[in-house]
């Protein structure tokens, strides 16, 4: 492969392993809490990872973009950045691959506070999603369209849409969806003053938060939630203590503001619980968090909690002095500046400028008329009633008191309405919670019967299996008995064939010299031939070549005893061949004697280092019988991860394809073999296939490129 080729190739991979990991970044910058540094983290990426990326990847971190511009509040970024995507040719209104993009599009409509629209998109992707059957999708889209009629203050049509997935008790809900449903319930509640049942979806909210491995800030939000309710509810004990729980995860995650409100909300808490010194305590140290970060407004707030209760334990001028300076400070916050008006109407009456105090009295109820605060509206009617008598206008004071009259009718008529309407919930809820209950004790019933009937019938198959096993184990071991005895009776035949063999090939081999010898003695006997020094050594070389036969045979006798027993020791393979060559070169001497060895020192390997010498000496000794001299050896030693390799090989003569097939047997001689010294007696080579196996070795002979025959042998390691 040339150069270009592989940079080429290269560049291959780092494209593809780029396009891969895309999705891996959109995922990183979600962990990324601070959304201006998840914009630069998300713009930052390598321009070739987007461009390579799948197009489901491509609009995903399109989409994570879009979001991050939304928490920014560049809504025209994110504008762009959307009708960039509508534009493209493969874009569809109704298909699943864009749902996070349909989402996203309601989600600016919202946060841009184009609630019409948010609604209209919404109700579409619920429509949409409903169809594709994306549930997920749906509860999502469902959680937005109930955030935008929230926003538009259309509260009933929020509620009624979202007890259709509330109550519906076929539809499975996941965690975080059932705490979005909740959340949205409570909050369009809460602005319908059904504040009961808006507090019981908040307590089953926070049921469900505590099974999802919450947040710390999720916690601290659950909780001041519910504090408000109770606050709301005039539960100040319960509302005190749910603050202080809020406070306390609100100085772990150290959010100021956080902090800030929970004090403030303590503090009313107190002046409820008319422990006017500690709500005042609250109060200063909630303003003094503020302060540190510049929140006017909130300072105001704090200010304002300070002044009530110092009204509350006769410091009216004090209260007096900070209320005015809040009045200028708060006039963009309705609803905390109708309860400065309050605050100062109720000052000045105490006072003798009655005037003043109508003044602000008014200013008060003209307000709360307007943003249709009941509570205010009386509470601001009771201060013009007091100032009236005062001023000794009866008349205005009954017209006041009128007033006051029709608004708390109302009232009561609304409480009522809402108590009635919450009672008539709760019953429902507690009848369907019954029904499910007793739905479920069914299918319990019936998943037990079930469970015991397939208990039944596993105990069954389970017993019948085991029959089975008993059975195929018991025909096993029949099986492999036969086999045995089979093996064995082949085994003894083998044995009995080679023995039989082996005593006719050693008949036949004792019968020559036998028969020589014989000869000779007749010849001496019968005076044919004269007993001389030549007639000597001919009849010893007959009753030496007898000895040496029978020793041979005894060899591998031996070698073939069952009880024969090699003395296995540990030897370094290097210094071994080593010696084995030096000893080669004094039997070969009129041999060129090569000697390769290409092993590790520290090699060491289990043999019995006797027969293993006997083996090479057979191998030497079958080379300086059959070997035209001079002659050529070769002996090389090598080693893989294994086995260690040992290669040894003679020059000519060679012997045919079918007697190296022999070569190992028992008496066999290469027939017409033309020696330079002698025949031998066909045991050598078998002794070595004996000792070779004995050791559980492995031994092949094959044509040598010298000429003779070569010998591989082959040792574990």
């Amino acid at each position: 492969m040339n150069f270009k080729a592989l940079v080429i190739l290269l560049c291959t991979l780092s494209f593809a392993s780029i396009a891969s990991t895309l999705q891996g970044h959109i995922d990183e910058a979600r962990t990324i809490s601070d959304y201006q540094e998840r914009y630069k983290y998300l713009t930052n990426i390598d321009k070739r990872l987007i461009e390579s990326a799948s197009f489901a990847e491509r609009l995903s971190f399109n989409v994570r973009l879009i979001h991050v511009h939304i928490h920014l509040g560049q809504f025209q970024q994110a504008q762009n950045i959307v009708e960039e995507l509508e534009s493209s040719p493969k874009y569809k209104s109704d298909s699943s691959i864009y749902s996070e993009l349909y989402l996203v599009k309601a989600r600016l409509a919202y946060s841009a506070n184009k609630l019409e629209s948010a609604i209209h998109l919404s109700q579409q992707n619920v429509a949409l999603f409903q169809r594709l059957q994306l549930t997920d999708y749906e509860i999502d889209a469902v959680a937005s369209l109930v955030s935008a009629y929230h926003n538009a203050g259309e509260y009933q049509a929020a509620l009624n849409l979202l007890e259709v997935y509330i109550h519906d008790n076929n539809r499975e809900l996941s965690l975080k969806q059932k705490e979005m449903l909740y959340h949205g319930y409570s909050r369009n509640l809460e602005q319908l003053d059904r504040l009961t049942l808006a507090l019981e979806y908040k307590l089953k909210r926070r049921e469900v938060i505590q099974q999802m491995s919450p947040s710390i800030s999720l916690q601290a939000g659950i909780s001041y939630s519910i504090a408000q309710s109770y606050l709301d509810l005039e539960q100040y004990e319960k509302a005190k203590s749910e603050f202080i729980t809020a406070l306390s995860f609100d100085r772990q995650t150290g959010s100021l503001s956080d902090i800030g409100h929970s004090l403030v909300k303590l503090s009313q808490c107190e002046y409820g619980l008319k422990n006017y010194p500690a709500a005042i305590a609250y109060a200063q140290e909630a303003k003094q968090v503020f302060a540190s970060y510049n929140s006017t407004r909130n300072t105001a707030w704090a200010n304002h909690n300070i002044a009530i209760n110092l009204l509350e334990i006769d410091k009216p001028d004090q209260a007096l002095s900070i209320e005015k300076q809040v009045l200028i400070e708060l006039k963009q916050d309705d609803h905390l500046y109708i309860d400065v008006l309050l605050t100062l109407a109720k000052l000045y009456i105490g006072s003798t400028e009655h005037e003043q105090a109508k003044h602000y009295a008014e200013q008060a109820y003209q307000l709360s008329k307007q943003k249709n605060k009941l509570q205010k509206q009386i509470i601001a009617l009771e201060h013009l009633i007091t100032v009236t008598e005062k001023q000794a206008d009866y008349k205005q004071a009954l017209s006041y008191q009128r007033a006051i009259t029709e608004l708390e009718k109302g009232f009561a008529r609304n409480n009522y309405n809402h108590r009635l309407a919450e009672l008539q919930n709760s019953i429902a809820m507690r009848d369907r919670d019954l029904a499910i209950q007793d739905l479920k004790l069914q299918d319990n019933e019936k998943s037990q019967a079930i469970a015991a009937q397939r208990q039944a019938i596993l105990y069954s198959v389970l017993l019948f299996s085991l029959l089975l096993a008993a059975m195929g184990i018991a025909l096993l071991r029949i099986r492999q008995r036969k086999q045995l005895i089979e093996q064995r009776r082949n085994y003894l035949d083998k044995q009995i064939s080679q023995r039989s063999k082996l005593l006719s090939q050693v008949a036949h081999e004792l019968s020559g010299p036998l028969t020589g010898l014989r000869l000779h003695l007749e010849t001496l006997q019968a005076g044919l031939t004269q007993f001389n020094e030549l007639t000597y050594e001919k009849l010893n070389q007959k009753i030496t070549d007898m000895a040496t036969l029978v020793t041979d045979l005894n060899k591998i006798s031996l070698l073939e005893q069952s009880s024969f027993q090699l003395n296995v020791t540990t030897i370094n393979a290097a210094e071994y061949f080593q010696s084995l060559h030096a000893d080669m070169l004094i039997q070969l001497e009129k041999f060129e004697v090569t000697f390769t060895q290409n092993v590790a020192d520290e090699l060491s390997f289990e043999c019995d280092a006797t027969r293993l010498s006997q083996l090479f000496a057979n191998l030497i000794s079958n080379s300086l019988k059959y070997t035209n001299h001079p002659g050529k050896i070769n002996l090389t030693i090598s080693q893989n991860q294994t086995q260690l390799l040992i290669c040894y090989e003679d020059s000519s003569p060679g012997v045919s394809d079918e007697s190296l097939a022999k070569i190992f047997d028992h008496l066999y001689r290469v027939p017409d073999l033309k020696t330079v010294k002698q025949s031998g007696s066909g045991i050598g080579l078998a002794i070595v296939k004996q000792i070779v196996e004995a050791h559980n070795w492995r031994i092949t002979a094959a044509h040598s490129e010298l000429g003779g025959v070569r010998y591989d042998l082959t040792i574990a390691i």
